[in-house]
């Protein structure tokens, strides 16, 4: 194995292992956190926390038009040897940047004047709600000052570096929740409060980093080039629509509950939405540690080596993240019962029915996440979010009628219509579509995620066996029960997702993080 290649395994499992406390400390913020929350402030103020962040996300229609594409187009850049190139789009970024922040504060000052109007809140809310818009949007309008920092540990691949900012900022939230909610009276806000002190630490350390990182690279109003952000504006629109096919599909389910359902089955729908919006941000993350390759290896035009690192990725991501998602459906009855304590056997039932219903998506989007940066690293975004539009327009077309003229249960249909949709389209059109645009056989991509699929019902239904058994009535009996179990679904997938030769690589890698004796990787 060269030198070049034990680097690059080195620093995969340094960003792995710092992504990976990333997420579990975001995680513990959502577990612990929420039970807190809910007895503090009741279902209907959560459900407005969750309300108040899928307004903030709308904001991301417009500014992912030009950042969703500025990571690309800048490491490529620099992968070419462009410095020109690299530090006009790096200046076009930042500078654009500070013109839509502008624009997000403005806009929030006349949302949370008239929030009263726009959904069903009762009065003693209204001034919490005002202030929570406000401060979510300032959070937002500060995570877009910094964003385009966050490329040069991209560059490098040094993304670990990133997660270290990251951490500083989840660790900074979490104390700030726990000493508001446990020393003040509950408010909303304060949600809004510790992420905008977490968006600063992270920005500010990424500020850092991309002076060490890329010292050459300058910020200067001289390097703004129009020229560049309209070409990423070209290209990022698509990014822009698909943002609004996520939104139709997923992004818009608070506020239609809020509509036809009230506040407080909006409330249902958000507690219900916590662990998996928690487990949400895993799939992209995961992935997120091959694209710095994949990216080298298509600005080398070498298109064995990036189909082999999609192939790769693809089920590196799902074996990280079947075990979770198939342990959180097979053992959700006995977790929601522990978890919620006090809520009625009905309440309960809906909640992991609701719950279950939203994995669905993530579940799909696990198996075949790292297959949608094929879009981004090649720029043929038009076709993927055209086919998304198709299934937005029928999410709407089944979703509305079901709502309107039926007596099924509104949050049901409500969580179902689309997760089912977007089911279909992750695991049957994206494979397809990936192999179209990098230019290999289309059923590249489905061997792997049948094998993929295989193992997520065989360890589901195990699970869902074990629980059924009915000894996880304790939490030291259901971690008694769940850690062996994820451990024993860890070792399957490997046998079965890897071959030989990946396995003793990945073992090798575990080993040597870990400080074991060192094995022959082969």
């Amino acid at each position: 194995m060269s030198p070049r290649a034990i680097g690059d395994k080195k620093k995969f499992v340094l960003n792995f292992a710092a992504q990976i406390a990333v997420l579990g400390s975001q995680f513990i913020i959502s577990f612990v956190l929420t039970p807190i929350v809910l007895q503090k402030l009741g279902d209907e103020a959560y459900g407005f926390v969750g309300l108040v962040n899928n307004f903030v996300s709308y904001v991301a229609i417009v500014t992912a038009a030009l950042n969703a594409m500025a990571s690309r187009f800048i490491t490529v850049s620099y992968h070419e040897g462009k410095s020109d190139d690299t530090e006009e789009y790096f200046s076009s970024v930042f500078f654009s940047n500070c013109i839509m922040a502008a624009a997000v504060l403005v806009g929030s000052v006349f949302l949370a004047a008239n929030i009263d109007r726009l959904v069903s809140v009762a009065p003693e809310f209204v001034y919490d709600l005002r202030i929570t818009v406000l401060l979510a949007f300032l959070n937002a309008g500060v995570s877009l000052l910094t964003v385009v920092f966050g490329v040069a540990a991209f560059i490098k691949n040094e993304l670990f570096l990133n997660s270290i900012g990251q951490l500083l900022g989840s660790v900074l939230r979490v104390i700030f929740l726990f000493v508001l909610f446990w020393a003040a009276s509950p408010h909303m806000w304060y949600f809004s409060v510790a992420g905008l002190v977490a968006t600063i630490a992270t920005g500010v350390v990424q500020i850092i980093l991309t002076r060490r990182l890329l010292p050459e690279l300058r910020l200067s109003p001289s390097r703004f080039n129009l020229q560049k952000v309209l070409k990423l504006l070209r290209v990022g629109v698509w990014n822009s629509l698909q943002n609004i096919n996520n939104l139709i599909q997923t992004g818009l389910d608070l506020l239609i509950a809020n509509i036809f359902a009230g506040g407080a089955a909006m409330g249902l729908l958000s507690i219900a939405k916590t662990v998996p919006q928690a487990l949400t941000s895993l799939s992209g993350s995961i992935a997120n540690l091959f694209y710095p390759k994949m990216a080298e290896a298509y600005a080398q035009g070498n298109k064995v080596e990036l189909v082999n690192r999609f192939d790769f990725a693809m089920r590196f991501t799902a074996a990280f993240l079947i075990v979770p998602l198939a342990g959180f459906i097979g053992f959700g009855s006995s977790f929601y019962s522990l978890w919620l304590p006090g809520r009625t056997v009905a309440e309960l039932s809906e909640i992991q029915l609701l719950s279950v219903l939203t994995v669905v998506t993530l579940i799909a989007s696990a198996l075949v996440e790292p297959l949608y940066y094929a879009n981004t690293l090649t720029t043929e975004v038009k076709g993927s979010v055209l086919i998304a539009f198709g299934f937005s327009l029928l999410t709407l077309a089944i979703e509305f009628p079901l709502i309107l003229f039926t007596s099924l249960d509104r949050l049901v249909v409500i969580a179902g219509v689309s997760s089912i949709l977007m089911f279909v389209r992750h695991s049957l059109v994206q494979p397809f579509y990936c192999a179209v645009v990098i230019g290999v056989r289309k059923r590249t991509f489905f061997k792997p995620l049948i094998r993929e699929i295989v193992v997520l019902v065989v360890l589901w239904l195990g699970y869902a066996f074990v629980d059924q058994i009915g000894i996880c009535t304790t939490w030291a009996s259901l971690v008694g029960i769940a850690l062996p179990a994820a451990f024993l679904g860890y070792i399957f997938e490997m046998y079965t997702l890897f071959g030989k030769e990946e396995r003793m690589i990945i073992f090798a890698l575990l080993r040597r993080k870990l400080g074991l004796r060192r094995i022959n990787a082969g």
